[in-house]
């Protein structure tokens, strides 16, 4: 077997798994039910991404971004335990897996929102928006069953995620502060003693 051969035989393998990654963005529209927490992780990532992480992740950006990855952990599981119960899933190592990385989710969730509030630095990287999107965009339509759970598309997942991170991190450059950006430098900080009331007096 060639060099070429080889190169070639990767390339084309390369290709599969980058369909594979195409397809589970484009999943949802298969499953209207779905688009109702896919459509709310979309529009809460481009608000978060362009108009208030574009510069860093705040402890307020990364605990509320926690509070949407609780949430759709919480709602994976409500979807599981309601096919179980129509019995339109049968119990086995998939129902099983989804219902752990339901569970990791939440937890995971939770776990940005708690040290969020204690103040732990490396919140602001692993809550941000970005990251919390793309897990919840990967796994939603293998919770519901859109997409199949193979070795292919956890592969691919993992594959590609810097493929993802670097594009939004290219259009991020790219696109103009918005004007928030500029009203919010030029307003001035109060300091941390003034109540909001001014010279006030009761």
């Amino acid at each position: 077997m060639s060099v070429w051969t080889i190169i070639i035989g990767l390339l084309v393998f390369l290709w599969k798994l980058f369909v594979d990654w195409l397809k589970i963005f484009i999943a949802p529209i298969h499953n209207w039910e779905m688009l109702w927490i896919i459509i709310p992780i979309w529009l809460a990532w481009f608000f978060s991404e362009f108009f208030q992480e574009k510069r860093g992740t705040s402890f307020g950006n990364a605990i509320s971004n926690g509070v949407v990855v609780l949430w759709v952990g919480i709602d994976w599981m409500r979807h599981l335990v309601g096919n179980l119960s129509d019995n339109t899933l049968t119990f086995g190592w998939e129902t099983v897996f989804k219902f752990i990385l339901s569970l990791l989710t939440f937890t995971f969730g939770l776990f940005v929102i708690v040290e969020g509030i204690k103040g732990k630095g490396f919140i602001k990287f692993i809550g941000r928006s970005r990251e919390v999107t793309y897990i919840l965009l990967m796994f939603s339509p293998i919770v519901y069953g859109i997409t199949f759970i193979t070795w292919e598309n956890m592969l691919s997942i993992l594959l590609f995620f810097p493929v993802f991170y670097f594009v939004i991190e290219l259009i991020d450059r790219w696109v103009p502060d918005p004007k928030s950006y500029e009203e919010d430098e030029e307003r001035p900080h109060k300091p941390s003693s003034d109540s909001g009331f001014g010279d006030l007096k009761l």
